[in-house]
């Protein structure tokens, strides 16, 4: 077996590295996949300082540790090199304004809060705006949102907007809501949309992974699978809009055979 522990959609919830630590003392020789969304909540505002977690991590292990870009990431990076305003205006004001506080400033409005951040946290930034939108090790196809599933090569020809934004559109066969199959000779691990809010039908029979879907959690880990393909892993838990001290879900895959072993699923 080759353990591999992804987790996705962190949304800033600086609790989540003490589950992770509990899983890499149980799988030691384990990658770390972060599939994306370091930034954003209604709780928690700490979204740099989650990412500056990670890629700490990732320049001691980066043998190790993977990290993607997820939707809020990208939007975060835009809009602070001046390629978008929404994002400050829908979570970044908050962010930004924890990231200068933790900077030893206290701005006098946003613009200095700007102005504080891109200066002390110019690295940061630079690394979030440079991570891949997707990832492969074995059996296993990480990325944050989902592939156009209905092209030649999906993870080579899916746009990086997609990669990062698509919902409906990976979920479904163009029959909604019928799933989509997986033309993959690999199993897909997403995030991006809280797996509680994902629901469908089969149009074949599917495999009894399947049975074992919120079973321990309606926010846990989601498997959508027909017989004979491999499966597509669904890991948000949520955090985004949870209740404050929620986590998420901690998925652990075999990257032999691409399929689900173990993890932490916070109901």
């Amino acid at each position: 077996m080759q353990p591999v522990i992804a987790l996705s959609d962190i949304h800033g919830q600086m609790l989540v590295f003490p589950a992770l630590a509990k899983l890499r003392d149980k799988y030691p020789e384990a990658p770390v996949v972060f599939l994306g969304d370091y930034q954003d909540s209604a709780h928690h505002h700490s979204g740099f300082r989650v990412a500056q977690t990670i890629k700490d991590m990732q320049e001691a292990e980066p043998d190790k540790i993977f990290v993607i870009q997820g939707n809020h990431d990208a939007s975060a990076y835009e809009s602070l090199i001046g390629e978008n305003s929404y994002w400050l205006e829908i979570d970044g004001e908050d962010v930004i304004m924890e990231a200068a506080l933790a900077a030893g400033k206290l701005p006098v409005d946003m613009n200095d809060a700007l102005a504080v951040v891109k200066r002390a946290d110019a690295d940061l930034i630079n690394w979030l705006g440079a991570l891949p939108l997707d990832l492969q090790i074995g059996k296993l196809v990480f990325v944050h949102a989902g592939l156009d599933l209905t092209l030649s090569d999906p993870v080579a020809d899916t746009l990086p907007h997609d990669k990062y934004w698509l919902r409906e559109d990976y979920w479904y066969e163009k029959l909604y809501p019928n799933y989509a199959h997986n033309p993959l000779d690999s199993a897909i691990v997403t995030g991006h949309t809280p797996t509680s809010l994902i629901t469908g039908i089969y149009d074949r029979p599917a495999e009894v992974t399947t049975l074992r879907n919120r079973t321990s959690s309606s926010h846990g880990i989601l498997t959508v699978q027909y017989v004979g393909e491999y499966a597509r892993f669904f890991i948000d838990g949520g955090n985004h809009s949870r209740p404050a001290a929620a986590i998420g879900n901690i998925a652990v895959f075999d990257a032999d055979c691409g399929v689900l072993v173990d993890g932490i699923e916070d109901g």
